[in-house]
């Protein structure tokens, strides 16, 4: 029976790959390079670098596809965030049309994923509010709402379902589970949103947890296998990579001394009016990744992200905008933004960076140039003054997203902009320093 139930759980596991595979390039355009830098060594932790929600879809099949049927269907398990096996999860994503997320709200998503080898990881930190009061009826009982939850909190609730907060106050806590708060209560949170005692009690049950979840995931690699997360546990809000959590480095200073990280850079041309095109990149694995320090894995990690991103139209462009601003000229042609993009590719490539190919031509590279000023004008980051001159609209740099969310769909421009700026800060010489360190 258990070996019958392992075939399943394979043939699920690989299903889901495919399907993944499939829906992916339908959509988009997907390069992968440096596949040969993953050896099949056990164990492993792939450490992919986090731009969106859609990240493991999109690198999934193609990176455990090398390792072989194995890795697919059985040695490879997935960390994920805790909040995905909490009832409803799907729902709570879609929001519309109603009917569809109330069905998706049925489906037993926690079985699903714990068949195909996905497994929670708690963020003691940052989780979805809805996340943090189930927690809370499930360990003081369904208690008034005033008697579990700070003031402010109480009060940002009420606003978003338009009633007064001292009647939120006095309902118990049960009822904020109710579908007309099931939007306010999607933001991340830290444990503040409760009062004392309540406080103390759901972080503890919460830290609780996270302490069996490592431990599962430990003996995981222990017994050979390998594991397949997030380091940084968070989507990038600008562009610009977070610091990796302390989950990642309790994680492999816990497992085996021989545990390897294989980095893994994710890419995306997206300011394009065609099909976005996306690039991955494994870089060389990290050797012996616990007996690192925390500061040395973290330079490492950071350093092979960036040092292997590929440099997109999305990000040349971009810069080109925003240098033609800052220089105070504002108008230009699409001749100079190809010819600008096409100089920069081509020192990048000669520097040993990764550099999309079409951008190493003038023709493919004016292709793409016109795809990403007709997604500008869409987005109104510049007007068009002639046949074929342009003017850059200004606009600020900073991004303002709640905690977990990213920039990259309401300010797209200094979202690539980050990204390019710290593609280009790294250099060779903190490659070689961090793997010295």
């Amino acid at each position: 029976m258990k070996r019958f139930s392992l075939i399943l759980d394979a043939c699920l596991r690989i299903t889901v790959a495919g399907i993944f595979w499939v829906a992916v390039r339908v959509f988009h355009t997907v390069k992968v390079r440096g596949l040969e830098n993953d050896t099949g060594a056990q164990p492993a932790y792939f450490a992919m670098q986090h731009k969106r929600d859609g990240d493991p879809i999109v690198e999934l099949a193609s990176v455990l596809g090398h390792r072989g049927w194995r890795a697919l269907a059985r040695d490879v398990r997935f960390a994920m965030r805790s909040d995905v096996f909490y009832p409803g999860f799907l729902s709570r994503i879609v929001h519309r049309p109603r009917w569809l997320s109330s069905v998706l709200g049925l489906i037993p998503l926690k079985t699903i994923l714990m068949h195909i080898g996905i497994r929670p990881l708690e963020n003691i930190h940052l989780r979805p509010a809805e996340v943090w009061i189930r927690d809370g009826l499930r360990i003081m009982g369904d208690v008034r709402v005033g008697d579990a939850l700070a003031l402010p909190f109480i009060q940002q609730v009420a606003a978003a379902s338009g009633e007064a907060w001292q009647k939120v106050q006095s309902y118990p806590l049960s009822r904020l589970l109710a579908w007309r708060y099931r939007e306010a209560l999607q933001v991340l949170c830290s444990a503040d949103m409760f009062i004392e005692p309540a406080r103390r009690m759901v972080k503890q049950e919460v830290v609780r947890k996270f302490k069996e979840q490592l431990a599962e995931l430990v003996r995981w690699l222990e017994r050979g296998k390998s594991l397949w997360g997030s380091p940084e546990g968070l989507l990038s809000p600008d562009g610009a990579i977070l610091p990796v959590s302390a989950a990642m480095h309790r994680l492999i200073q816990a497992g085996p001394a021989g545990t390897c990280i294989i980095p893994i850079s994710i890419i995306y041309d997206f300011m394009t009016t065609r099909r976005s095109r996306i690039f991955v990149a494994l870089t060389a694995p990290i050797e012996h990744a616990a007996l690192l320090s925390s500061r040395e894995l973290e330079a490492r990690l950071r350093s092979a992200w960036l040092w292997h991103a590929c440099f997109t139209c999305t990000q040349l462009a971009s810069g080109f905008i925003v240098q033609t601003v800052k220089a105070g000229k504002r108008t230009f042609t699409l001749d100079e933004m190809t010819k600008a993009i096409v100089q920069q590719a081509a020192l990048l490539s000669e520097a040993g960076r990764w550099v999309d190919r079409q951008l190493l031509s003038t023709r493919t590279a004016r292709r793409r140039a016109a795809r990403f000023l007709k997604y500008a004008l869409r987005e109104r980051l510049v007007r068009r003054i002639g046949r074929s001159t342009w003017i850059a609209v200004p606009c600020s740099l900073s991004i303002q997203v709640r905690p977990g969310e990213a920039g990259y769909e309401r300010y797209p421009l200094a979202y690539a902009w980050n990204e390019l700026q710290e593609m280009l800060a790294v250099t060779e010489s903190d490659i070689i320093a961090a793997s010295r360190a």
